[in-house]
C-alpha cells in the first residue's frame, strides 16, 4: 500500500474514533440523566415522565429495572434513526463523494453536542441525540472512503481500520464521560429550556472532539471518490435491506442483523449478569470492557491473514462457530450468586472474551464481503445498507434481551438464544459466493 492510501486510512481512523468516542460519551451517565432531570422536571406532563412510565410499562417494576430500559430506550431511538438513515448518507456519497458528506455530518454533530452543553431541560438533550441518530450514517461513509483507497486484496484491512477505531471509541469514550461527570459547572434553576446541567462538562469534551473532527475532514482528509466514480443513480430507501439488487450484498446484511442482535443483547445485559453474579463495581465493569474491547481489536488485527488463508466465508463461519460456543459456555454458569474460588469468574472472561475476539472477526470480514460484492459507483450505499443492519440489531437485540432478562430472572436463555442464532448466522454466510476479482 503506498503511502497515500495509508494516510488516507489513518486519517480515516481518526475521524472514526473521534467520533466514536464523542458519542459514547454519555453511556455510563444515562442512570444520572434520568435522577437529574426528573428531580428538576418532575413526571408529570413532560417528556422525562412520559418515557419513566413507558419504562414501568415494559417491565421496569424497580429503579435498577426502570434506569436499564430509560437509556435502552434513548439507545434505540439513536440506533432506530441511523438505521433509517444509514443507506441515505452512504447512497449520497456515491453520487457527492465522500469527503462533502463526512464534513457535513461532522459539522453537525458537533453543533449537536454544542447544543448539550445547554441543555437545561430534557427534551433538549433527546433532541441532541436525535440529530446525531440523523448524522450517524456517516460511519458507512467512512468505510466507504476506506474501501475507495484499498485494493481488493487489502479490502479487510481497510475495514479493519474502521473496526478497531469504533472499538478504541467504544472503549475510552464511557470512560471519559465518567471522568467527566466528576467535574461540575456551577449552574441553578433553570428557568427556560437552556443552560448550564450536571453533564455540561461531558457534553464540552464531546463538543470538542466533534469541532476538532470537523476540522480534520474539512482541511486534511482527501476527496477518496473521483468524479468518474460517482453514481447519479438510486434513491436510498429504509427498505433497501429487503430490496437491494445485489443478492450477496442483502443475505450478507442478513447475517450481519442476526449475529449482531445476539452481541448488542450480550452487551446490554452484561452490566446485570456482572452485578448478580459478582456484585461488580462500576469500575469493575470497566475493566471488564477494556479487556472484551482488547480482544476484539486483537481479533480485527488478525482477520486480514486469516482471511488471505481462509477465505472471507471460512474466517465468518469459523468465527460464528466459536461464538455459538462462547454463548453456550456463559449460559452453563450457574444463575446465583458465584463464589470467589468456583470457577465462574474465569469461565465468564474466558467466554466474553471469545465472544469479543469472535466479532472482532466478523465485523470487518462481513465489511469486506459486501465492498468486494459492490460496484464501486455503489459502495456507499451497500456498506450503508450493512451499516443499517447493525443498527437495526442495536434496536431489536437490547431490548429483546433485557426483557428476556427481566422476564426469566436469570442470563441463562439470553445466552442460550445468542448461541442458537449463530445457527441461521452461519447458514446464510454459507449461501454466499466467493467475491469475483474485478477487471
Amino acid at each position: 500500500m503506498s503511502a497515500t492510501p495509508r494516510r488516507t486510512l489513518g486519517l480515516i481512523f481518526l475521524t472514526v474514533f473521534m467520533d466514536i468516542v464523542g458519542f459514547s460519551v454519555i453511556i455510563p451517565l444515562f442512570p444520572h440523566l434520568l435522577d437529574h432531570y426528573v428531580r428538576a422536571e418532575g413526571t408529570s406532563g413532560t417528556l422525562v415522565g412520559w418515557l419513566c412510565s413507558a419504562a414501568e410499562a415494559m417491565g421496569g417494576d424497580t429503579v435498577f429495572k426502570k434506569t436499564v430500559l430509560f437509556g435502552g430506550m434513548l439507545s434505540a431511538l439513536y440506533s432506530l434513526l441511523q438505521f433509517v438513515f444509514s443507506p441515505v448518507w452512504g447512497s449520497l456519497s456515491d453520487r457527492v463523494g465522500r469527503r462533502r458528506v463526512l464534513t457535513f455530518t461532522l459539522g453537525g454533530a458537533a453543533l449537536a453536542y454544542v447544543l448539550w452543553i445547554f441543555a437545561a431541560q430534557f427534551w433538549v438533550v433527546v433532541l441532541t441525540r436525535v440529530i446525531c441518530g440523523l448524522l450517524a450514517g456517516n460511519i458507512a461513509v467512512a468505510s466507504a472512503a476506506a474501501a475507495d483507497v484499498t485494493e481488493e486484496k487489502d479490502r479487510t484491512r481497510g475495514m479493519a481500520v474502521v473496526g478497531v477505531a469504533i472499538g478504541l471509541g467504544f472503549v475510552l469514550g464511557p470512560v471519559i464521560g465518567a471522568v467527566g461527570s466528576d467535574v461540575r459547572l456551577a449552574h441553578g434553576p433553570a428557568d427556560g429550556p437552556f443552560g448550564l446541567n450536571p453533564f455540561s462538562v461531558p457534553a464540552m469534551i464531546s463538543a470538542g472532539l466533534a469541532t476538532l473532527n470537523f476540522l480534520l475532514a474539512l482541511f486534511l482528509l482527501p476527496e477518496t471518490l473521483p468524479p468518474g466514480r460517482r453514481s447519479g443513480e438510486g434513491r436510498p430507501s429504509v427498505l433497501d435491506l429487503v430490496r437491494v439488487r445485489s443478492a450477496p450484498v442483502r443475505r450478507a446484511s442478513w447475517a450481519n442483523l442476526v449475529y449482531q442482535v445476539a452481541f448488542t443483547g450480550m452487551e446490554n445485559t452484561i452490566v446485570f449478569l456482572t452485578f448478580a453474579l459478582f456484585a461488580y463495581s462500576p469500575r469493575d465493569n470497566a475493566g471488564l470492557f477494556l479487556f472484551n474491547g482488547a480482544a476484539m481489536i486483537i481479533a480485527q488485527g488478525l482477520a486480514r491473514r486469516l482471511v488471505a488463508k481462509l477465505g472471507h466465508r471460512r474466517v465468518l463461519m469459523g468465527a460464528m462457530t466459536l461464538s455459538a460456543a462462547a454463548f453456550a459456555l456463559v449460559s452453563f454458569i450457574p444463575h446465583d450468586k458465584a463464589g470467589p474460588g468456583d470457577g465462574s469468574v474465569a469461565l465468564f472472561y474466558a467466554g466474553l472474551g471469545l465472544i469479543s475476539f469472535a466479532t472482532g472477526l466478523v465485523l470487518p470480514s462481513i465489511s469486506a464481503l459486501v465492498s468486494l460484492y459492490s460496484d464501486p459507483t455503489e459502495q456507499g450505499r451497500n456498506l450503508g445498507i450493512l451499516r443499517s443492519a447493525g443498527a437495526l440489531a442495536r434496536v431489536v437485540g437490547p431490548v429483546v434481551a433485557a426483557l428476556a432478562y427481566f422476564h426469566f430472572g436469570t442470563h441463562i436463555w439470553v445466552y442460550l438464544g445468542g448461541a442458537l442464532l449463530m445457527i441461521p448466522a452461519a447458514l446464510i454466510v454459507r449461501s454466499l459466493p466467493d467475491p469475483q476479482p474485478r477487471g
